[in-house]
Formats: structure tokens, sequence, C-alpha cells
């Protein structure tokens, strides 16, 4: 946001316009991570006309540029409501605005592109093939119009996306070295990387990488639950983690957990190589001790025969001892909800990524119908929507599965299954809300059928 006296009434308007819109997000960014403190001129509602003033609010935007992380960006945009389409392309501007290339910069850029993309393109843009011209279109009013006239360090791009589509977890993604080898594309392009065609291409590759990324995560994350799973049901309650960096005795209970909360790291990053090695260790790690042979048990030592008493005849006065009551009906919890999502990501592994089709999937003896969308969030995954998507899914089987069990007479909590069905209904509409604000129609519509057919089996279960 250069200065100078020479500036008229028109290019003063739009530079507080673009400075009052950015505004919020690098004020936000400044608190969370103590980057400085406000810019007074702009916390003034007031614009005016001053260069001087003009010139500090360029140079506090400056500033607030020399010290802002792209994580931090990252981080921000995309947990808050800060990351709209207007937001990000005021950003993409300002970025592509300076004069100095560094890889600082481009790092942002890349970002902001692959963002920026992602919250434009189509809501079905995952299930197809990402061409080029496609993704040009869509940041049209980013870059302008773009032919794809690449330099040739460009044409490493669709070998390595190539070998992206051939990898089945993340060892494979790692083995190949993606990673790496996308960057030193982007070092090979040097200056060029700044031009209209080059940014297309790499962000094309970049949103191709995101949602690898989120399949293979995905696919782990499954692997490590499922062999979590074996070694439960074998009754061992922890692993061998050492290989890892865990514990020798690390318990299931905490790598479940573990599991869990690997889901929000990786929701748009894809280039934290050092936590993917972690995931990979793990993984081998678990499914080596769900594999091995359990220790035989130690021999029985026989009892030693004792002389029996002759049993006594009770007095006659005395009553039969009571019957003992029927064991109460197991409750259900919050960790059902985990339990249901690893038996029905199982049933959908082999759903190809992005499919139309609804499937059936068995929860105990229970058959669920899933629509499209609700499969899609199964197999696709990485994002807040497809989250909410899945827990409302698995908390219908489990009060589906409930209510069939209770017509056939077993001792089953009801209460507790319906009650928890309600916690997840209202989570619901909490992202549905979002999903409006954000003016992401198709993810609130979902979110919304999803949530219907939810609440519609929870009147139903409180009627009988």
């Amino acid at each position: 946001m250069a200065a100078s006296a020479t500036l008229n009434l028109t290019e003063i308007a739009a530079k507080w316009r673009a400075a009052r819109r950015l505004y919020p997000i690098y004020a936000m960014l400044a608190r969370e991570h103590s980057l400085g403190g406000p810019c007074r001129d702009l916390e003034s509602p007031i614009n005016r006309s001053e260069p001087d003033i003009l010139q500090r609010i360029a140079r506090w935007f400056e500033a607030m540029d020399d010290k802002i992380q792209v994580w931090q960006m990252r981080q921000l945009l995309q947990t808050t409501k800060l990351g709209s389409e207007e937001n990000l392309r005021a950003l993409l501007m300002r970025h592509l605005e300076k004069s100095k290339k560094s890889r600082d910069l481009r790092d942002k850029v890349d970002y902001l592109f692959v963002q920026y993309y992602a919250h434009c393109a189509p809501e079905d843009a995952h299930n197809t093939k990402i061409e080029f011209d496609h993704v040009a279109e869509v940041l049209y009013h980013a870059v302008g119009e773009v032919k794809p006239d690449l330099p040739s360090a460009c044409a490493d791009i669709e070998p390595l996306l190539a070998d992206l589509a051939s990898c089945r977890d993340l060892a494979d993604l790692l083995g190949k070295k993606i990673l790496d080898r996308a960057r030193e594309i982007k070092d090979k392009v040097g200056d060029d990387y700044f031009k209209p065609s080059v940014l297309v291409a790499f962000a094309r590759m970049n949103y191709i990488l995101r949602s690898a990324f989120f399949r293979l995560i995905h696919a782990d994350l499954h692997a490590v639950r499922l062999a979590l799973h074996e070694m439960e049901g074998r009754g061992q309650q922890s692993c061998d983690c050492t290989s890892a960096g865990l514990a020798q005795e690390q318990p299931i209970s905490e790598l479940r957990r573990m599991c869990h909360d690997w889901k929000k790291p990786f929701r748009a990053a894809y280039a934290a190589g050092q936590s993917f090695t972690h995931l990979v260790a793990i993984r081998q790690a678990v499914e080596s001790a769900a594999k091995r042979p359990l220790p035989a048990p130690p021999p029985v030592q026989a009892p030693v025969p004792q002389q029996v008493a002759a049993p006594v005849e009770p007095p006659p006065t005395l009553k039969a001892a009571p019957r003992p009551s029927p064991a109460p009906a197991p409750s259900v919890d919050s960790n059902e909800i985990e339990n249901a999502l690893e038996v029905i990501a199982e049933q959908l592994l082999n759903v190809p990524a992005g499919t139309k089709a609804v499937s059936n999937v068995v929860i105990g003896r229970t058959k669920l119908l899933l629509a499209s969308w609700e499969v899609a969030a199964f197999t696709r995954g990485g994002d807040e929507v497809s989250d909410s998507l899945q827990r409302a899914v698995a908390a219908r089987a489990i009060l589906s599965a409930a209510m069939e069990r209770k017509q056939k007479g077993e001792a089953v909590d009801l209460k507790s299954a319906t009650g928890l069905a309600h916690g997840e209904a209202a989570q619901m509409q909490e992202r549905i809300a979002e999903a409006k604000d954000a003016k992401n129609i198709d993810a609130a519509v979902n979110l919304a059928a999803t949530a219907k057919r939810l609440l519609a089996l929870i009147a139903e279960s409180e009627k009988s």
C-alpha cells in the first residue's frame, strides 16, 4: 500500500478499502502470535487522505508481512470465518504486487492459491480429473486469462502426479519423495513461478497433492484403528511403540486418542514430513503387534485334593436365597462413535473416492443406508463438513442398532443411545449455520439432509 502525494481520491479510497478488508486478518495474526501491536490508524473508523497516514499504514502491513509465517496464515484462514473468497483474493493481490520475490513470499502465494482454488472450485471438483484449463477458469479473477505456456521445469509435474496417484499409503508417498520432488520443481522454476500460467499449474498440482494426502492419511489412520481394534479383541491393552519414539507399553486408549487428534493438523497441511513419518512408524508398530503371536499362558497347576465335608442341611425355617437381579443394560458412551466410525470406514474402504452411489453398511445386525454425500464423507474426508457427516452417520447407526435390539427384547440402554444422538444433532446445527455463513450452500444442504435423517430417527426412538 505505497502512498504518494499525487494519489487522487479514487486511488486513496481503493487503498483504504483494501486495508480495511485485510486489517482484521493481520490484526488477529498479530494478537494470536504476538507479532506486534495494532495499527492505530486502522483502528479509527475515519478514512483520512494525508500521505503520512497512508505511509504509516503501508509500513505496518510490511512489518507484519515480514513476521507472519505461512503456517500461521494457514491456521487462521482455515479455522475462522476470515478465509472468504474476497479475503483470499485480497491477500493474493497484496502478495502478488510485491516487487521482492523471496522464497517466503512464494510459499505464501503457493498456499493462498491452492486455498483460493479449493474455496472457489465446484463442490464436486474432487470427483473429476483436475485439468489446467479448469483451474485457470476458477482462478480467472485472481490471475486473468492464461494459456498453458509453461517453462520446461514444469514438465516434471505430470510424472510426479502419476507417482502420487499410485501411492497406497503415506509410506509410499515418503518412499517416492513426493514432497521433496514437488519443492524441487518449484525451485527449478525460479522467478518464473510468479507468471500467471505457472501459478495456475502449481495451484493444480498443490490441490491434487492435498486431496491425495487426505486420502492417504485416512487410509493410514483407518489401518491403525483397525489394528488397535484387533489387539483389544485379543486382550492386549498396550503396544510397543519405541520404534515410533513412544513408550514400550503405549496404552491402546492413548493411541486411539492420537488417531483422533491427527485428523486436525492435516486438514490442509501437506508439508509436515516429520509428522507423516511419525504416523507411518506408529502404523508399522501397531500392525506388527496385532500380528505377533500372544505369549502362551502360564501352566495351570493341578489343585491339591482336599477332604470335602458332608453338606449340612439348612434349617427348615430358612427361606430360599433370592434370585440375582438381571444385569443392567450396557450404557452407550462417546467411545461408541469412534468404534462405529471404524466399522463403517472399513466397509467403505474399497469404495472409489468421490463415488456418487449410495451404499449399505452393517453395524452389528443392523443395516444402514448411506446417501451418496455421506459415502463421500467417508471416502474423501479431511474437512470439518466430512467429519460432521461421519459422526452423524455413526450416531444414526448406533441408535438404529439400539432400537432394533430393544424391539427384540434384548437388554439395551436406549436412553443413552438417544442422548448420544441428540448431542451429535446439536453439533450438526452449528455446522449447518457455519456453512451458511460461509455461503457453502452444497455443504449446508448435505448437512441439513443428514441432520434431518438423524432427527427423524431420534423422534422415532423417543416414541418407542
